[in-house]
């Protein structure tokens, strides 16, 4: 086996390898990109459910003490 042959034969798997590990990172890095998005929309729909909360606690309230 010369040189040449056995160095394909080690950076041919090496390549396939790096190339796979970059690949998952770039898909990691997008779903991580996501997620945030999520958990910055999952705040702001608690934060809405609070105000909605709220103001129904209100209206009920304003209308017992009238009734």
């Amino acid at each position: 086996m010369t040189e040449l042959q056995m160095f394909v034969a080690y950076v041919g798997p090496l390549s396939v390898i790096a190339g796979a590990a970059w690949k998952m990172s770039a898909r990691l890095a997008r779903m991580e990109e996501r997620l945030a998005a999520l958990e910055k929309e999952n705040r702001e729909l608690k934060s809405d459910i609070t105000a909605l909360r709220t103001l129904l606690s209100v209206l009920v309230d304003s209308r017992r003490a009238t009734g």
